[in-house]
């Protein structure tokens, strides 16, 4: 008993003295490392990267598993965000039926009214695109001339426009050109209503850069920046045309600033927009007469 109790001492006296042993021999390869990296002799920086080397493939072959289970749950959140997405689509193709359907029903009841009510449509084709060959700016004129005429389907009184809105009407036709009263011009006269307010009254030209509301109600409340368009009165001008913005208000006296560019044209388009004979007859009176008087002026002068 005795003699198994001692041999069991001993082996475990000889365990801890191996457990030291071991620690020491650590220890010293640690001293040994901290004294090469000290002197920068570089083995503890080579041996680092021989173990990285080691090292990487485990850790690849390790980490893919990682990777893969990675892809799994992105690729199950980007097919939740596409249901989602695609669900959102659909009640929103769903809501576009919906107002097409509505649309397509307002445009037929719009068509019928039309036809009840004999209204011409909105959509005015154009008679001609044409360019701007010759300007007339003398003291009593202004006007432009046209490289279009009859043989491009333009005929007389039919209004012109460029990009940003009205800037006249023909006044005379050849086969090869056309003279087009400027809105400026003294002898111009717009049937026009206020935009905002939706009063009429009529625009006048003056021969100079703005034109003159004329015939307004004395009670409206005109600003500064209200929108002039077409009222369609008197057939000569379609409804709806941007004409002019509220420039500066003297008093009574109410100024417009065209919206064409009535300084720099160059292509303008002629609108194949009829008049009723009547009113042609009329519109050829009053320019008539305004010829005459301005004639009668420069006489004077």
């Amino acid at each position: 008993m005795l003699s198994r109790g001692g041999s069991s001492g001993g082996s475990g006296v000889r365990r801890t003295g191996r457990g030291r042993e071991t620690l020491w021999f650590y220890f010293l390869i640690t001293l040994v490392f901290l004294g090469l990296e000290l002197f920068g002799s570089g083995v503890p920086s080579q041996i680092r990267a021989i173990a990285s080397d080691i090292v990487s493939p485990v850790l690849s072959t390790l980490e893919r598993p990682v990777r893969i289970a990675q892809s799994g749950l992105e690729r199950l959140a980007g097919v939740s965000d596409i249901y989602q997405e695609n669900e959102d689509l659909r009640g929103e193709n769903e809501r576009l039926k919906q107002w097409r359907q509505a649309a397509m029903q307002l445009s037929r009841e719009n068509e019928t009214l039309r036809k009840i009510l004999k209204v011409p449509k909105r959509e005015i084709p154009p008679a001609a695109t044409a360019r701007v060959i010759g300007v007339g700016g003398g003291s009593f004129e202004r006007s432009i001339l046209t490289n279009a005429g009859q043989g491009d389907g333009v005929k007389n009184s039919q209004p012109v426009v460029d990009e940003n809105g009205l800037i006249g009407r023909v006044i005379q036709v050849g086969y090869l050109t056309s003279r087009v009263l400027l809105i400026t011009d003294l002898n111009s006269r717009v049937p026009v209503r206020l935009e905002r307010t939706g009063d009429v009254a009529i625009a006048e030209g003056q021969n100079e850069a703005y034109l003159r509301l004329q015939y307004l109600a004395k009670n409206i409340h005109v600003e500064i920046g209200d929108r002039v368009i077409t009222s369609g009165h008197g057939g000569v001008f379609p409804p709806d045309l941007p004409v002019a913005r509220v420039s500066h208000i003297d008093g009574d006296y109410i100024f417009l600033e065209p919206v064409g560019l009535l300084g720099r044209l160059d292509h303008v388009r002629i609108m194949a927009y009829s008049t009723l004979p009547e009113t042609a007859d009329l519109a050829e009176g009053l320019l008539e007469e305004g010829t005459s008087n301005t004639t009668t002026e420069e006489g004077a002068e």
